[in-house]
């Protein structure tokens, strides 16, 4: 019997999109969940019988989906960070850019013996959109939806593959950050969260049931950000239209630490509904815009601990 407990995750960047490099020297990466999968489209005949039976039934074209679920650790999941947004580490910062990444992943079921083929290759898997979200309670999260080509499974590692082990690291959590808004510390936030959407799409081609390259869209940034109603200084900034920039830090008990900087954005609702009783808290979601100043409309940085 296969336990979560017995499943690990690891990956490869692949140099030739849906091709496992040779020699592949696959890195463990610290998960809490997956969804990846195999999907299909089908088709059957329409043809009338006598009997009412359907005589034909086929599969069609195929594609790789799912999300990849992990807490977010020092340096553990750079690589899917920089995948995501689409951008390289530059002297420890991050930005969205144009850069496309594709991975081969392994998932290895550790009790299932050769026989009973204890690997799950994917290849040509993309990151399609990253989601991080922020509360008062708990450490940070971050979710990937992942878009790819193909997957088999296989008794052994691909021939000259290696896996290589991830220390274990504590992850980051909100009690040792901050929220600013507008440059000026936030210390009313509740929550805050964001999805970078990177709008990849298969492509399907006739001869053949697998996407070429998919295609890619805009980097579209929105989120939430939801604030104790106080005053109306960030409601009045959705009422005029004026545009603002969020920047949030999260550390691990170690002082090891990341800050995301959101530089242009418009909120685009917000309003101090009143149910119940108790504390009233207002939620402004926002668009993520391009900052001219910085050229992108996200930013990632890394400290390491002093």
């Amino acid at each position: 019997m296969s336990q979560s407990t017995s499943h690990k995750f690891y990956l490869v960047e692949e140099t030739e999109y849906g091709v496992t490099p040779a020699s592949a020297q696959f890195v463990e990466v610290p998960i809490t969940g997956t969804t990846l999968g195999l999907t299909k489209n089908t088709s059957q005949s329409n043809t009338i019988r006598s009997d009412r039976q359907i005589s034909d039934f086929r599969d069609g074209t195929q594609q790789i989906g799912g999300d990849i679920k992990a807490e977010l650790q020092w340096q553990a999941i750079d690589m899917l960070l920089a995948a995501a947004v689409c951008g390289n580490w530059e002297s420890n910062k991050l930005k969205s850019g144009t850069q496309r990444r594709s991975f081969s992943i392994l998932r290895h079921f550790t009790t299932l013996s050769a026989a009973d083929k204890p690997y799950q290759l994917y290849r040509g898997i993309e990151l399609n959109n990253i989601n991080i979200q922020l509360g008062t309670e708990g450490v940070t999260t971050a979710t990937f939806s992942a878009v790819g080509k193909s997957v088999e499974a296989l008794s052994e590692l691909p021939a000259g593959a290696s896996l290589t082990a991830t220390p274990a690291a504590p992850a980051v959590d909100t009690f040792n950050g901050q929220v600013m808004e507008g440059g000026e510390n936030l210390a009313i936030a509740t929550e805050l969260g964001f999805t970078l959407e990177n709008g990849i799409e298969p492509r399907f081609v006739i001869g053949s049931s697998e996407t070429i390259r998919p295609s890619i869209g805009l980097s579209n940034l929105t989120g939430t950000l939801g604030v104790y109603f106080e005053n109306h200084a960030l409601l009045e900034k959705f009422f005029s239209g004026e545009k603002s920039n969020i920047g949030f830090s999260m550390a691990d008990p170690e002082g090891n630490e990341y800050i995301v900087t959101v530089p242009n954005l418009k909120y685009t609702g917000g309003q101090p509904d009143v149910e119940g009783t108790g504390a009233i808290i207002v939620s402004l979601p926002f668009q993520g815009l391009l900052s001219e100043a910085e050229g992108t409309n996200l930013i990632i940085e890394r400290r390491a601990k002093a």
